[in-house]
């Protein structure tokens, strides 16, 4: 699962979806507390300058979660490995719980000097730092690790609902056992065109575990599948409307990927609704904050 798939089905096929964004100002008094990520200083992502090494990048999250990317064009791969996990700080050096330990050293203004150690072998990296997003209410806030809740899915054909459901991580099979259904009956056969492309996303959706936006400007999406975790990059487009761009390369957002945002009562909602003039499918998604990730 990839980054338009994911996209589509859990958090973010931001390529042609439209939202319904809700502005900052409408949300305020629907965002309760929600505890201040534990790492804050220590966050960054480094971004690997050293010539024809394997890791691409290394970021320590806010909330306390390391992510280490490792370049697809290096290994001979299709997609980049992400591996994750927790970290502690230890004196100078950073354990990487799972991975091993980084001590970042740095070199001048704008270059670093990085020693990664895992199962034993030193990897000495030179590193560029990462710009870093402007604090702001609404950055802050979008800017830790949110975890999948539900889903809610509806479609209707000439103004007639035709279904209704709502999924957790635990019952996927029901909602796609029901939308066949709908889309099989004889009345709508052949005639449900949206659904079934929405079926088709589904076959991922029940992996989605995570989604860390961080200050660095990435996004991290972990899902059961290890091999099946990503790391991809945003930007807002309008932060008072709650409006971020999303992107594969760091250097190329385009106006076509965007994603509005809705806080609510503290929890993350996305909604896509998709018609084309008979048939009308909606899907919302919800995620919920981790506590001080």
């Amino acid at each position: 699962m990839r980054h338009s798939q994911f996209l589509v089905a859990g958090l973010l096929a931001l390529t042609t979806l439209s939202f319904t964004a809700c502005s900052s100002s409408d949300d305020d008094g629907e965002k309760p507390i929600i505890e201040q990520p534990s790492h804050v200083a220590d966050a960054a992502r480094y971004k690997v300058t050293t010539f024809g090494s394997t890791w691409k990048s290394i970021e320590l999250s806010e909330g306390g979660r390391y992510f280490i990317v490792k370049n697809a064009s290096i290994l001979g791969t299709k997609d980049d490995e992400i591996l994750s996990g927790s970290y502690e700080k230890k004196g100078d050096s950073y354990v990487l719980n799972g991975f091993g330990e980084l001590t970042i050293t740095p070199i001048n203004k704008s270059s670093y000097s990085l020693q990664l150690t895992n199962k034993g072998k030193v990897s000495k990296l030179t590193a560029e730092k990462a710009g870093v997003l402007p604090s702001d209410k609404n950055t802050d806030y979008l800017c830790r690790t949110w975890k999948f809740s539900q889903l809610h899915l509806t479609v209707s054909y000439d103004g007639k609902q035709v279904y209704d459901g709502t999924a957790t991580t635990t019952s996927f099979n029901d909602v796609k056992n029901g939308l066949k259904a709908a889309i099989d009956a004889s009345e709508y056969k052949d005639k449900l065109k949206l659904a079934k492309e929405r079926l088709d996303d589904f076959k991922d959706f029940d992996i989605l575990q995570t989604v860390t936006f961080t200050h660095a400007g990435s996004y991290y999406v972990t899902n059961s599948r290890s091999n099946e975790d990503m790391m991809n990059y945003w930007q807002w487009t309008n932060a008072n409307e709650l409006v971020i761009a999303v992107s594969e390369r760091e250097d190329d957002f385009t106006d076509k990927e965007q994603l509005p945002l809705k806080f609510e009562k503290g929890k993350l909602l996305i909604t896509d609704r998709d018609s084309d003039g008979h048939e009308v499918v909606t899907l919302t998604v919800t995620l919920l904050p981790v506590n001080g990730q």
